[in-house]
């Protein structure tokens, strides 16, 4: 007599906080799309209980009056938050309590702080967390990391990023408002300051910054960064919301460079990473994949593995943690014009 089949593991039911139309376009696509998990509620701010209506309707999704109500929803087991960066911590911890597993968007907090809250709320409800870096997941990243890693152009000694696109002055986008953490450093800024940070495997010793403002605007709209990683190793990044678009890094070895032409590569689009030695030049093409899917995909893994707080997961919490300590450094620098601040990663998290 055969043995009765393995049942189906159930499905991880997913709620979104927050249905924006990038959201709605990227990621519930890619968490509807994931084999094993479904999207079954989505909410938006008071009072726009129709715009999550709308935005949920393609996936059968129940539209929540607001955010608590989605979190009190016994049908959700995670949530994607994807709200204003000024309510990640809180809606972050609230979810956790609420026996949530949580995705949310970078960056996870805008200070060191608000990241040591969110990895006591995780280690008290033994719920999986993680900050939502879809780039880590491209198959180019891989590639760009063994590459490195086997010796392909030595020891790698400066990191150069750049990631920026245009937002119109009036746009009314959430990203110029500094009441909702606008900027450029805590939007498409913690991109650039990620690539350094993940290839080093640590926080710079030191850094220093200068930002540049558009008349008009209150929050920072470009920078320009150096960071020292000490040894002789150093990135150089710049960011902005005033020009683009642009998704590019670089890795300076000992012998030669990798390049990454489109970090931010979409679905549809094939990774091309540049190799250049003394012995010539040659170009790699990674195929197109899904980035926010993969990192869904990720995400439910390691849910079901039963990986608590940040344990399993690709971005780990002391990244989080690295990531705000770096972005409040540079902060710090551009507001000292340009004078550099320390930021290593050692001692404790302040409390």
């Amino acid at each position: 007599m055969s043995p009765a089949p393995t049942p189906a593991p159930a499905p991880l039911r997913w709620g979104v906080l927050g249905a924006t139309s990038y959201i709605a376009t990227h990621l519930m696509p890619a968490v509807a799309g994931t084999p094993g998990c479904e999207l079954t509620a989505v909410a938006s701010r008071p009072g726009r209980t129709e715009q999550a209506a709308t935005a949920g309707e393609p996936f059968g999704a129940a539209a929540h009056r607001d955010y608590a109500s989605l979190l009190a929803d016994p049908a959700v087991d995670a949530v994607y938050i994807a709200l204003p960066n000024t309510d990640h911590v809180e809606w972050t911890v609230r979810a956790l309590e609420a026996g949530k597993h949580v995705l949310v968007e970078k960056p996870m907090a805008m200070d060191e702080k608000g990241c040591a809250r969110i990895e006591a709320a995780a280690e008290a409800s033994s719920r999986t967390v993680m900050e939502a870096f879809m780039y880590r997941f491209h198959p180019q990243q891989a590639r760009a990391a063994e590459l490195l890693a086997s010796g392909a152009v030595g020891e790698l000694r400066v990191v150069r990023a750049s990631f920026a696109f245009a937002i119109e002055t009036g746009s009314g986008n959430i990203r110029l408002d500094p009441a909702l953490g606008g900027g450029a450093t805590w939007d498409v800024g913690c991109y650039a300051i990620d690539v350094p940070l993940f290839f080093f495997g640590q926080a710079p010793e030191r850094v220093s910054a200068r930002f540049g403002r558009r008349p008009g605007l209150e929050v920072d709209t470009s920078a320009v960064a150096t960071m020292d990683f000490g040894r002789g190793r150093s990135a150089v990044v710049d960011y902005s919301i005033d020009y683009g678009p642009r998704a590019w890094y670089e890795l300076q070895g000992t012998h030669g460079t990798i390049t990454v032409r489109n970090a931010w590569a979409m679905s549809g689009e094939d990774g091309v990473i540049t190799v250049l030695t003394a012995d010539g030049v040659r170009e790699e093409t990674v195929p197109a994949a899904n980035h926010y899917q993969l990192q869904v995909a990720h995400f439910a893994e390691v849910v079901r593995a039963g990986g608590g707080a940040g344990s399993g997961v690709r971005v780990p919490l002391a990244d989080s943690r690295r990531t705000a300590r770096v972005g409040e450094s540079l902060v710090a620098s551009a507001a000292a014009d340009g004078a550099p601040v320390p930021c290593g990663d050692e001692g404790p998290a302040p409390q």
